[in-house]
């Protein structure tokens, strides 16, 4: 049950944090916020999936939370490190 939840979570909400972040950098110059947008999905990817894993209605909310428009993914990454952090910041900016 824990992998099925882990997995519906990264399906959901991972993969389209995951685009965001992707379409956010198309065009950037700067090879230094690639370089910490994609430290942050390493870092992060693992954390919020073990969380999942741990916290089950932590997940529901955040499920419904991102799918209706409730949550924005980003803020998932909020405070997991300081790429993470960059990367918030930059994903806010353009909104």
């Amino acid at each position: 049950m824990t992998d099925f939840i882990a997995y519906l979570f990264s399906m959901f909400v991972i993969v389209p944090l995951q685009a965001e972040i992707a379409d956010s950098l198309k065009g950037l110059p700067s090879a230094d916020m690639v370089a910490a947008a994609r430290n942050c999905l390493a870092v992060a990817g693992p954390q919020l999936l073990e969380r999942a894993q741990n916290e089950w209605g932590w997940v529901a909310a955040n499920l419904v939370g991102v799918n209706i428009g409730l949550v924005e993914p980003a803020q998932l990454l909020s405070g997991l490190n300081g790429d993470c952090d960059r990367v918030v910041g930059l994903l806010g900016e353009e909104q």
